[in-house]
């Protein structure tokens, strides 16, 4: 057991809220870091058109609501017996509401909605946005998503000319909410992926909210992940909200990446691979560099990250499109199949929103069964895309991995013997609100940030091959296809 600090002993409880992509999640952490309480909902998203990828926010509160009062229902406790609560969340999502009903203005947009804005002379302020954000200049981050709503949504051009509009990433939305309208606010590593925010100074950037005409008073403060954000009412009791950070964020701390060189992948809905580089921010071709956390000491630790857009999307596609089973293949057997998982464009390390997704080397002999686990061994090429560049930067010693897929023994042993590399699986399946939980704890003063190496545990290490050249040969060859497949949209 932890030894309580700031007459918090008789609260001995803590709630995660993890809002991602496909599932509002509550988990409730008593002071050994255990799980005693848990629920979850799917989060329903719409596809307007072609790249358009929309939620509704208010959907999405009431789903923090209800998982709130149930994981607390299935721990057998109240809200009297929380000690605070941390928030992690879905990155570049964005909801821009009013401020005096509550509403938002448009459904909010995510982080997989490829919607461009015509911005003059754009292309001369590519240099600028990664100098100051460290981002490529792409509509995956907020910026592009909030300037469209701006200048396209009439109820937005009104409200912000009364000074009513606000905007904000998932996490600022749900603290505004869950406060009552009482605080608006975000942490370091959210604002870092919205191209507005200057991630040398942790601060808005002037001159990029004048690039995109975005006003600085409808976006939230910007604080540390590891911050006293305000108090949610929650039944009657105000409970602080200590901690705040974006999912691979959080996801990233509770795998103890938290020394120079450590690097973690989620194998989500996309893959996003982060190094990292402590407090030393590194440029590398076609990765990005971000904000990993940061602590109310005011310092802030980076990362360099490679964000993949489809990866088990990918494979939940092609069951449905296949008809295949809800197993895996094994990955060994001879297949000249491959598969681009290009869906909407190619994020890291190509960066290409013309490419499109495709199979090649199809031949009368092809089934199902050679095309989904073309589709399965596509998510190992494009984190080895990754793990190649980091690896010009860093010495990696080992990959930790946690999300669904990884939960898969022959795809994380294919991805082991294609890398060269020590492979290690989370035990914890609920690592990013571990994650969450383990900031929350930290800020409030229950732990140390070193605490953490000693709580994070792996349930299997996936070792790589002696011989890997005909796993390399493969990928060689599916690189091969991913540059047929760029640019298929111009």
């Amino acid at each position: 057991m932890f030894i309580l600090y700031n007459g918090l002993s008789m609260k001995k409880y803590f709630i995660s809220i993890d809002e991602g992509t496909t599932s509002t999640r509550s988990v409730i952490f008593n002071d050994d870091g255990k799980i005693v309480g848990i629920e979850s909902e799917r989060i329903n998203l719409y596809y307007p058109g072609n790249g358009l990828v929309e939620f509704n926010p208010l959907e999405i509160y009431n789903a923090v609501l209800r998982t709130l009062k149930k994981s607390m229902e299935n721990a057998g406790i109240d809200s009297s017996q929380i000690c605070s609560i941390g928030i992690t969340n879905q990155r570049e999502s964005i909801i821009i509401w009013n401020k005096r009903t509550g509403i938002p203005v448009y459904n909010g947009i995510s982080w997989q909605d490829k919607r461009k804005m015509d911005i003059p002379d754009f292309n001369n302020y590519k240099k600028l946005i990664r100098r100051r954000t460290g981002l490529v200049a792409n509509p995956y981050f907020s910026a592009m998503k909030i300037k469209w709503v701006l200048n396209n949504v009439k109820d937005a051009l009104g409200t912000v000319k009364n000074g009513d509009l606000l905007a904000g990433t998932m996490d600022s939305w749900i603290l505004w909410k869950l406060t009552n309208g009482a605080v608006h606010a975000t942490d370091h590593t959210n604002a870092s992926r919205t191209m507005l925010f200057n991630i040398s100074k942790l601060s808005w950037d002037d001159d990029l909210l004048e690039i995109f005409k975005i006003p600085r008073d409808i976006l939230p403060e910007v604080h540390s992940s590891t911050h006293n954000f305000g108090y949610a009412k929650i039944n009657g009791n105000s409970i602080p909200v200590m901690a705040m950070a974006g999912d691979q964020s959080a996801s990233m701390v509770g795998q103890n990446a938290l020394s120079n060189g450590n690097v973690k992948n989620t194998y989500g809905t996309g893959s996003f691979i982060m190094a990292n580089t402590g407090k030393r921010i590194l440029n590398a071709h076609g990765l990005i560099s971000t904000v990993a956390y940061s602590l109310n000491d005011g310092c802030a630790y980076y990362a360099l990250e490679g964000s993949i857009f489809n990866s088990g999307s990918a494979f939940e596609w092609a069951l449905k499109a296949l008809n295949g089973k809800n197993t895996w293949y094994n990955l060994d057997n001879k297949n000249d199949v491959y598969f681009v998982p290009a869906f909407s464009g190619l994020g890291s390390p190509y960066w290409n929103d013309g490419a499109r997704g495709m199979f090649i080397g199809i031949t009368r002999d092809t089934g199902n069964k050679e095309l989904i686990s073309a589709v399965i061994k596509s998510i190992a090429f494009q984190v080895e895309d990754v793990i190649r560049i980091i690896r010009k930067k860093l010495d990696i010693i080992d990959l930790r991995c946690d999300g669904g897929s990884s939960r898969n023994d022959e795809l994380m042993r294919f991805q082991a013997r294609l890398s060269g590399i020590n492979v290690l699986r989370s035990e914890n399946p609920e690592n990013t609100a571990a994650g969450i939980f383990y900031l929350n704890a930290v800020s409030s003063g229950i732990m140390k940030i070193d605490d953490i190496k000693h709580l994070w545990k792996f349930d299997r290490i996936f070792k790589p091959d002696l011989n890997p050249d005909s796993y390399i040969n493969d990928y060689l060859i599916w690189r091969r296809a991913v540059r047929r497949s760029l640019n298929w949209i111009r």
